[in-house]
């Protein structure tokens, strides 16, 4: 490159030819510029322009601020200030491309000098080093990935808490993938229907009743439920699709703005989580500077395969725990009426008289009811055996409804039912039940269309001090229940 500064220095005095060599290997191998001293542009080669995306008619004039990022502008004039004192600088530099994009050189700025040691300019030699910043950068991120997936793992094993996992990564993962939005969602189901749970969700220009009444969905359900699938957020679990969309009105499945409240999306990346090919959960990434491209989503797999198998392990204990809850119930109710049964009234019951006899100066007033159905064998007969399992059922749910739920009420067997009221006289007791007895007398029965008179008779008793065990009690009010049936039946005694 033949620049003014240079033509005006003697080079007489070197072997012109040698010179000449120099130049031109220079000129070749890096891209060169000359800057005057306010920091203008006066020549460039063409391996300069082409690095930038320039004609070169379109650099000269032009000051040097015209490649920086606009974030470096405010520090550019300590840096020229620096050059001018006849400092060279060397290193790694980030430029702004004609197209925008962004461009790494390794460069060098030389200052230019007379015999006499004025300064004439400055020479910058460059040569682009995009393609291995960008493969350090991948290498880093592939390093912090890997870090976030150890951590994810980790979180869970420490206390078996899928959102707790996820919110250890969440803010990581933003940081890396250059995002500054996002949510981890989980598929779940509410009556068949598929649903995203949120355990974590980046809430940036969230406004405050917006945040505020995301806080309380994480305290009452643990995250926030997009029941709501048919977006450009559900199209990533409903087809276990990728979408990595820069122009999201473009996109199908988008609906042009965003929910209330939440930013304005730019750009955006939905990553299904899966196992064994089912979506089961999704990462959704947005509004990153320069956009997204296969390549984040390359180095994002290991992330969500770690995520698909965390998400699987919980839904496998989830599972297990409802399974194990189901035999539970079962196991301590009726199966009819889903009252407890009898083992399961006796456990409790047991419990609480063991504390009243333990604890006698509270003096808790409690009374034990044993109900039947009158005539129950008639019902069967006369509508089937169907009809008085509806009787069954239907007596349970008012029972249920006219207690307290410190109560307890229980299928005693048959169509027998029984009753411990806590902290109920006998006088209030007696009222409660002649309620009940009432309820049940004007209430309509209704099987197939067929309304079916039901009436019951109820024994009742307080608790004495003299009872050694539940037996005892139950005995007493059994032989209420027989006087009541003594008496007429449809009372109580």
């Amino acid at each position: 490159m033949n620049t003014p500064a240079i033509r005006s220095r003697d080079i007489d005095t070197f072997d012109r030819y040698e010179a000449l060599a120099r130049l031109t290997a220079l000129d070749r191998t890096y891209g060169m510029v000359e800057f005057d001293l306010d920091g203008r542009m006066v020549s460039v080669n063409l391996l300069f322009c082409r690095m930038f995306g320039y004609a070169p008619d379109a650099l000269v004039g032009q000051s040097h601020l015209l490649l920086l990022p606009p974030e470096l502008h405010a520090e550019y004039g300590r840096f020229w200030q620096g050059v001018l004192k006849g400092e060279i600088h060397s290193g790694e530099f980030r430029r702004v491309m004609h197209d925008g994009g962004t461009l790494w050189i390794h460069a060098t700025y030389m200052p230019i000098t007379d015999e006499a040691g004025a300064l004439l300019g400055v020479i910058k030699l460059a040569h682009d080093i995009t393609s291995e910043v960008l493969a350090k950068q991948r290498v880093e991120q592939q390093s912090q990935l890997f870090d976030i997936v150890v951590a994810a793992h980790q979180s869970f094993l420490l206390d078996r808490n899928l959102a707790s996992a996820c919110d250890t990564v969440f803010e990581r993962l933003l940081s890396v993938s250059q995002s500054t939005y996002g949510f981890i969602g989980i598929v779940q189901y509410e009556e068949g229907l598929p649903s995203l749970y949120i355990p974590s969700i980046s809430n940036v220009s969230w406004d405050e009743a917006t945040h505020a009444w995301y806080e309380q969905q994480r305290q009452n359900r643990g995250g926030l439920i997009f029941s709501k699938l048919d977006n450009l957020f559900g199209h990533v679990v409903t087809h276990n699709t990728l979408v990595c969309c820069n122009d999201l009105p473009s996109h199908p499945a988008s609906r042009g703005v965003s929910p209330r409240g939440h930013p304005r999306l730019d750009s955006f990346l939905g990553i299904p989580i899966r196992h064994k090919g089912e979506a089961i959960g999704m990462i959704a990434l947005a509004n990153r500077p320069c956009g997204f491209d296969e390549t984040l989503v390359t180095q994002l797999e290991p992330l969500t395969t770690a995520l698909g198998t965390l998400i699987h392990a919980r839904n496998l204990e989830d599972e297990r725990s409802r399974m194990e809850w189901v035999l539970r119930f079962n196991a301590e109710h009726d199966f009819l009426t889903k009252l407890p049964n009898r083992s399961s009234f006796f456990t409790q019951a047991n419990v609480l008289l063991d504390h009243i006899q333990r604890h006698p100066a509270e003096g808790e007033a409690c009374c034990l009811v044993l109900i039947d159905i009158d005539f129950f064998k008639q019902i069967n007969d006369e509508h089937g055996h169907l009809a008085g399992d509806a009787v069954l059922e239907e007596l349970a749910r008012l029972l249920m409804q006219a207690v307290r739920s410190q109560d307890l009420v229980a299928r005693f067997g048959g169509e027998e039912f029984i009753m411990l009221l806590r902290g109920t006289t006998l006088e209030e007791a007696r009222a409660i039940m002649e309620r009940i007895r009432q309820l049940v007398e004007q209430h309509s029965f209704l099987y197939q269309q067929q309304t079916i008179t039901v009436t019951i008779s109820l024994g009742l008793t307080p608790y004495q001090m003299s009872y050694r065990c539940m037996d005892d009690w139950l005995l007493c009010v059994d032989q209420r229940l027989y006087e009541a049936k003594r008496r007429g039946r449809n009372r109580i005694a």
